[in-house]
């Protein structure tokens, strides 16, 4: 374990920590983070519109449809709210990191409206039977949705670093003193603003380049490399390892893995909304209900234990693991830096992925597609994802059963070393 330890410590943690701490990389976690309230509400809202039993659903008649309106509310519109959430925590990054103290309002509405400027208003005729075609004047969606994640991301950086760079070459327009400071920052923006409106008028408007359509070509390999059992399985034994050595798992690996699979996440919700066959099946809701499913196993056997330590433990630990909080047990038992607990620790989440990897390719296991909370006890959790499916729930329950199988004959090695120790202190007593 001394190797294993000094291996993630030396060679795989760093450069992950390293990348994490990028300026941009920060700035596209913060990006995920600032839209999941949206999507668990859109996702809470899916699920009473949804559920799926033939008495609920004639109860509610057509009322289900009112309610499912708020189903997309993050969904629909989430590259619009990328590019809110990116330009305004890189200009908060450059505020808290370089004491630059530029005003965030301008910059954000500048960076939706260059990004609005690539996806413009177009008049749709619409025809109808035996009467004169009607011009409307409407937004394309598709690109506002879950396609315009990673041009939203793009335009935002872009659009805050062109406006940025001509506020700090000082090519802005001085006011006298006097002047209130709140018409001085709109005067100072104005010419870094037209700059910034000027090159995304010409990409998208002079040269007819669709932004949009060129970076969801270059990611879509991204997105389909991540959605496979490989990567799954990648993702997941790298997190147990840091754990393992008392590095976050999550906080490490999600600035890698965040944007794709948000992306993904996105994508599924909006086609189970419309009814139509999911995109993509291993996100990173397919590991939260399916493999991350907290310690409760290893929890009952430290209450079941004869050894007061370890019971006492298991009895502090009970309430927050059921709630998928393991950090006590993480690191009261430990299993952080413990050879013995790491190896199930690591062992029963590659199991339980393989297991839900073989269940989805039998048809027995439904893909999570809703945003629960993550508080959410495991088993209603996996239950209300997949819109109401007692499937989930039952693996869920299954895979503790493994789980318990699992770490068993090392917990019993555990307990027998719990002696050794005790014997210890007594000894130096």
């Amino acid at each position: 374990m001394h190797k294993l330890s000094q291996f993630v410590e030396e060679k795989l943690a760093p450069p992950l920590i390293r990348f994490s701490q990028l300026k941009y990389v920060q700035v596209m976690q913060f990006t995920g983070l600032g839209i999941m309230t949206l999507l668990i509400i859109g996702s809470l809202f899916l699920l009473i519109a949804s559920f799926p039993n033939k008495a609920y659903l004639a109860f509610l008649g057509d009322f289900r449809w009112t309610i499912a309106q708020v189903a997309g509310l993050g969904t629909n519109y989430i590259g619009l709210f990328t590019v809110f959430t990116t330009s305004y925590a890189l200009v908060d990054w450059y505020n808290r990191n370089r004491g630059e103290n530029l005003e965030i309002v301008q910059p954000v509405i500048l960076a939706v409206a260059c990004f609005l400027l690539l996806n413009p208003v177009q008049t749709l005729h619409i025809v109808a039977e035996g009467a004169e075609p009607v011009g409307v004047q409407a937004v394309a969606q598709a690109f506002l949705g879950a396609d315009g994640v990673f041009t939203g991301i793009l335009v935002a950086i872009v659009s805050v670093e062109i406006f940025r760079f001509f506020l700090r070459k000082k090519v802005t327009i001085k006011m006298p003193e006097g002047v209130p400071p709140m018409v001085v920052s709109v005067f100072a923006g104005l010419i870094p603003s037209i700059f910034v409106v000027v090159f995304w008028w010409t990409i998208g408007g002079v040269l007819k380049i669709n932004i949009a359509q060129i970076i969801t070509g270059l990611f879509t390999p991204l997105l389909q490399v991540g959605d496979s059992p490989a990567t799954s399985m990648i993702i997941v034994v790298i997190d147990r390892i840091l754990w393992s050595v008392g590095i976050h798992g999550s906080n490490t690996i999600s600035p890698i893995t965040g944007t794709f699979m948000t992306q993904m996440v996105a994508a599924n919700q909006a086609a189970f909304a419309a009814g139509t066959p999911l995109p993509y099946t291993y996100t990173s809701l397919f590991l939260d209900n399916y493999v991350w499913t907290s310690v409760v196993p290893l929890v009952i056997l430290l209450i079941i234990s004869k050894k007061p330590r370890l019971r006492g433990l298991g009895v502090l630990s009970a309430p927050g693991s059921a709630f998928n909080i393991a950090e006590p047990v993480i690191f009261g038992l430990p299993i952080m830096l413990n050879p013995l607990m790491a190896i199930p620790f690591i062992l029963s989440a590659v199991v339980l992925l393989i297991l839900s990897v073989i269940g989805v390719w039998l048809n027995i296991l439904p893909t999570p597609v809703l945003s629960i909370p993550w508080i959410t006890p495991a088993p209603i959790k996996a239950f209300l994802s997949t819109g109401g499916r007692w499937e989930a729930a039952a693996f869920v329950l299954f895979g503790w059963l493994v789980s318990f199988g699992i770490y068993y004959p090392f917990f019993k090695i555990l307990e027998k070393n719990e002696d050794l120790n005790m014997e210890s202190v007594s000894e130096l007593e």
